[in-house]
């Protein structure tokens, strides 16, 4: 018996091999279950398994033959030896040497008949023993946990997206709030913003920022209020004033909200937007600052210029600006001074043109006017009907 050793892995056997071993078998009268014949063609090479398909195509010439004696066969075995050392239990032996690496020698004298053991089925692995867990109890549960000096808490990992939802959109959820609300462990006090050391980062802030709101915003992220609880305009404004860096921030805040306002032509949510804050914001900084008088005179510049009529071009424009209009609470202002305006040029040509369009394309060409925008006022203002014949 020293050809039955292990050539591969019992795992590495084609399937297709092992299944038409299996059906030959069968049908030589020896049955066998696919780990035995997985077993036995291990015994031989991947070069072999050509020599196998030729056996187990044809139909056995003999009876009992089992997958160790189709392995017999492929040695070279006459099919007659192969199914008497089927019957004799000599292949039982073979297998039980392949599967312990043993060497050992054939008899010399014929083969005596013994009564065929029954294939063994393949041992089970013993289970490993699993680690009892250990029960707390409820006062071991919600006790504190006790940190060592120097010692890092692992946070818990972000959980990861199923796979194939990337598409779905983030749900845009509110921060807790009241009792709920956490605060980052590595966040500053309020009380660590008012010490000395701290002026010079608040100066550095206060250089980059446009206003007081920018202050807190990049703040809030990094200290939290008083008794814990979040940062609020009113502590960032108290950090500023024992620093000495209120009126120096006040000075640029005043710069910026007059230059906004003039840029947006008087309009406040537009000048708040364009300082990235909010409209609410925007109002308490000009209570504040006393920017009333101010904000007033170049509101009422604008509403000026916009019901000038000299500014005829423009007017037209800013009658598809009605969000702007209601800014300056100007809107009924503005279009019955429009209209009026409006229907006084048409008027001057009206007897010239026979048709709305005709009449719109000869005043703008008259008062050098776009016609589009000429066009559209006369069918906002509701003068179309005024003119058609």
């Amino acid at each position: 018996m020293s050809g039955w050793k292990r050539k591969r892995h019992p795992d590495d056997v084609p399937t297709p091999i092992a299944v038409a071993v299996a059906d030959f078998c069968r049908r030589a009268k020896a049955p066998a279950s696919p780990a035995i014949v997985r077993e036995a063609l291990a015994l031989l090479t991947d070069e072999q398994d050509a020599r196998v398909r030729s056996i187990t195509d044809a139909e056995p010439k003999a009876i009992p033959l089992g997958p160790f004696a189709v392995v017999d066969l492929v040695k070279g075995t006459p099919v007659s030896t192969a199914a008497e050392r089927q019957s004799s239990g000599y292949y039982e032996m073979a297998r039980v040497a392949a599967e312990h690496d043993d060497v050992v020698e054939e008899p010399s004298g014929p083969v005596k008949a013994a009564p065929a053991p029954r294939p063994s089925a393949p041992k089970r692995a013993a289970k490993e023993p699993r680690e009892r867990k250990v029960r707390l109890s409820v006062a071991e549960r919600i006790a504190p946990k006790k940190r060592v000096p120097g010692q890092q808490l692992a946070r818990p990992r972000p959980q990861q997206p199923l796979p194939g939802t990337a598409f779905l959109p983030k749900r845009n959820l509110p921060a807790p709030r009241g009792r709920y609300t956490r605060l980052d462990s590595s966040r500053s006090t309020y009380e660590a913003l008012l010490k000395v050391e701290s002026r010079d980062a608040l100066t550095a802030i206060v250089e980059q920022s446009a206003t007081r709101f920018h202050v807190f915003q990049t703040l809030e992220t990094g200290y939290s209020g008083r008794a814990g609880a979040p940062l609020t305009i009113a502590d960032v404004e108290g950090a500023l004033t024992r620093h000495g860096l209120l009126d120096v921030i006040a000075k640029k805040e005043r710069e910026k909200i007059l230059a906004a306002l003039t840029e947006a032509r008087g309009s406040a949510p537009i000048a708040a937007k364009e300082l990235g804050i909010k409209i609410g914001e925007i109002d308490a900084l000009v209570q504040d600052l006393r920017l009333k008088r101010e904000a007033a005179q170049i509101k009422e510049r604008f509403v000026r210029e916009a019901l000038d009529p000299a500014n005829l071009s423009l007017r037209l424009t800013l009658l598809g600006r009605q969000r702007y209009l209601a800014d300056l609470q100007m809107e009924k202002r503005f279009t019955d001074a429009l209209t009026r305006d409006v229907t006084k040029l048409l008027d001057d040509s009206a007897e010239a043109a026979t048709t709305v369009h005709e009449l719109v394309m000869l005043t703008a060409k008259k008062h050098a006017l776009v016609p589009d925008l000429l066009n559209r006022a006369v069918d906002r203002l509701g003068l179309t009907r005024r003119y058609t014949r």
